[in-house]
């Protein structure tokens, strides 16, 4: 039989039609889990900020998971009681009370949601007792003592630069001690980059950092006076304190300066520059579970006085 060669084969014209997924409308015989879908639609539509979405999407699973086979009706106060105790266990990872909160809220909007979809007559969360936890406003650095800092701390090349490097990037002090020299790209003397690498679970908090020019003079003077080989800072987290601390008090500031208030620092800064908030938040390898709470207390910062 004569077969046609490879290139000379019929060929068909795709067509792909749209197909509309039609999602289950919630019941009150329904679990949590069954609900979800339709829920992560809701509040795709809602007006919520980009990332609120899969966040409460992703706390109100676990509590499906922690009732896989309990009915939206049979749903009691004493079951939420039992999975805030969970939370809070070893078990369930030891979570501290803002994180609690933060989950509870996105509880308490899956429950309004059913609700107004008239699925219960009554919430469940109504007998829980709970409020929004939010974190003192750090004190952060003025510009005229970020140059106090700076020029108290060029004395000695290291010191300069771990001031310099907190207050240009924001990174965390954890990712000060896994810098390597290789993770620093200077052949673009205009555009010198900075890789900020993690591991395990961490990984997606990788980033790649833009550095002032006037980084580039400092980190060549401290690797050749300090003959840093591998690891850019080779010492203890108790270390870098004290540097931080003694520059401190050497330079006349009163405020309790760290590692994390020169991260502080660095975001309202960047919000001053005019620097969009989300890009700021990345810089800071922040997880969007916690955009929320990071932009309350940055827009705070750099609201305008009372």
């Amino acid at each position: 039989m004569d077969q046609l060669g490879l290139f000379k084969r019929k060929r068909f014209v795709a067509v792909i039609q749209p197909q509309v997924i039609e999602l289950p409308k919630p019941a009150p015989d329904m679990t949590v889990m069954h609900t979800l879908p339709t829920y992560h639609a809701y509040l795709k539509s809602g007006g919520y900020s980009k990332y609120t979405p899969d966040d409460f999407h992703g706390d109100v699973k676990k509590f499906a998971l922690f009732l896989p086979n309990k009915h939206l009706k049979d749903i009691t106060t004493r079951d939420i009681h039992q999975w805030i105790a969970t939370l809070k266990s070893p078990l369930g990872g030891s979570l501290t009370a803002k994180t609690v909160s933060r989950k509870l809220s996105a509880l308490n909007n899956y429950f309004q949601w059913l609700l107004i979809d008239n699925v219960l007559k009554v919430s469940p969360m109504y007998g829980i007792t709970y409020q929004r936890i939010t974190s003192p406003l750090p004190d952060i650095l003025f510009d005229e003592e970020c140059e106090r800092l700076l020029i108290t701390a060029s004395s000695d090349s290291r010191s300069f630069l771990l001031v310099l490097m907190l207050l240009e990037t924001g990174i965390k002090q954890e990712e000060i001690f896994e810098l390597k020299l290789r993770h620093f790209d200077f052949s673009n003397k205009y555009a010198p980059e900075m890789w900020v690498k993690h591991s395990g679970k961490k990984v997606k908090k990788d980033r790649k950092l833009k550095l002032p020019m006037e980084l580039v003079p400092a980190f060549n003077e401290y690797v050749g006076e300090y003959d840093a080989s591998e690891t850019l800072f080779p010492f203890t987290p108790r270390l870098l304190r004290y540097i931080i601390t003694n520059i401190a008090e050497k330079a006349g500031i009163q405020k309790k300066v760290s590692p994390q208030i020169l991260r502080d620092t660095f975001a309202v800064r960047s919000l001053k520059r005019g620097e969009d908030i989300d890009l700021v938040l990345e810089k800071l390898g922040l997880v969007p579970s916690t955009w929320e709470d990071a932009k309350e207390k940055y827009l705070k910062l750099i609201s305008k006085a009372l």
